[in-house]
This record gives structure tokens, C-alpha cells and sequence, in this order.
């Protein structure tokens, strides 16, 4: 009877524990993309809301500038509408700061839950010793986490201001971790500004063509 010799046990046994960890951390990486997402998806509403006003509030202005001063109005217009362009960013990103620090602040549980799965994730890749900081008064929520996942040694908590932002940053002798939620946003900004540029341009070559006609 042929089998497995104990090497080949062990290798096999090796690539499965190794295939569970990435499983594991694939799993952690979609649920706290998703969780970020819904912040996000909270405030969107609002935004295509606010273009969509703009637009209206803006037409007659367009116009006027049309008959008023000819070719300097597609740039008078242009200038109006970057400036509320980065009207409309700048206060996206306040206003999921103030989520975040609502969700810190009232619902607890629910935040802890997020922070400690980014705690793990941090820890997972992050060499010992390691120094986890996040923000005051959330030290109790990750040092709990990290006992429960088994990844508390060599580990030291410390606090540091995010500016209310949260989330943590795992720092190694070699490595640095940025997993506060300024850095997700960061990461994701990009995409959202893609997305309000299109949904602006077309309001603005829409009524470009108009002026265009008169």
C-alpha cells in the first residue's frame, strides 16, 4: 500500500494551514472594504443631490455670462465649477470624518468590531516587537481584539491623535502599517473624484453647448 511519507505529511499539512491564512485574510480584507464602503455610500446621495441643485442654480448664470462676455464665459464658467468641485470634496470628507467620529463615539461595538479586525490585519504582516497606536480612548477596544486573535505578543498599545479620524498604524522595526481610516479614504479618493468629475462634466458640457448656440 502506497502512502504518504511523514515529509509529505507534513507539506500537505503545511499548504493547507497556508491556504486557510490567506482565505482568512482575504475574508478580513472584503469585510473591511465593505464596511468602509457603506460610510461612503452614506454620504453619496447627498453629493449627486448637491450637483444636481447646482446645476439649476447655475444655468441662468452660464447664460448671462454667454451674452455678457462671449469667449471668457466657458472660462468664467469652468472656474465656477472647480471651485465648486473642490467645494463639494472638501466637504464629502469632512462629513464622513464627522461619521466616523459619530460612529466612535455612540456606537462602540460596532466600531470596535472594525478596528480590531484592522488591528489583525496590521499585526498579521507587521514584525515583533510591534507598537499599535490608535486613537485616545480606544485602547480597550484593540487590546481585546488582539487576545482574542492570539497575536498580543510582543505587542505594545499605545494612544496617538488621528484627528478623529480612527482606525490604527502598526509600527515594527522595519515596517509601518497605515490602517486608520484617513488612509483607507485616501486610498479610495481617487475613484470618488473620478466619478464626481464625470457626473460635474456632463452638467457643465451640457450647458457649455447651450451657451455654444446663442
Amino acid at each position: 500500500m502506497t502512502g504518504l511519507s511523514p515529509e509529505g505529511d507534513l507539506s500537505s499539512f503545511r499548504e493547507a494551514l497556508r491556504r486557510e491564512h490567506l482565505q482568512k485574510v482575504e475574508a478580513l480584507e472584503r469585510q473591511r472594504d465593505n464596511e468602509i464602503a457603506e460610510l461612503i455610500a452614506d454620504r453619496r446621495t447627498s453629493v449627486q443631490r448637491r450637483v444636481s441643485k447646482l446645476r439649476k442654480e447655475q444655468e441662468g448664470k452660464y447664460l448671462f455670462l454667454a451674452g455678457e462676455k462671449g469667449r471668457n464665459s466657458y472660462a468664467a464658467a469652468r472656474t465656477s465649477f472647480l471651485d465648486e468641485f473642490s467645494k463639494i470634496r472638501s466637504g464629502f470628507e469632512d462629513a464622513l470624518r464627522g461619521r466616523i467620529e459619530e460612529i466612535r463615539r455612540s456606537e462602540r461595538e460596532r466600531y470596535g468590531e472594525i478596528l480590531r479586525r484592522l488591528a489583525t490585519e496590521a499585526l498579521q504582516v507587521c514584525g515583533r516587537p510591534a507598537v499599535v497606536f490608535v486613537e485616545p480612548q480606544d485602547r480597550d477596544l484593540v487590546s481585546s481584539g488582539i487576545l482574542e486573535s492570539g497575536l498580543e505578543e510582543g505587542v505594545e498599545i499605545r494612544e496617538e491623535n488621528f484627528d478623529g479620524w480612527g482606525g490604527c498604524r502598526a509600527v515594527s522595526e522595519n515596517m509601518v502599517v497605515d490602517n486608520t481610516l484617513l488612509a483607507r479614504w485616501r486610498r479610495l479618493s481617487p475613484s470618488f473624484s473620478v466619478r464626481l468629475s464625470l457626473l460635474m462634466n456632463d452638467s457643465f458640457s451640457e450647458i457649455n453647448s447651450r451657451i455654444s448656440k446663442l
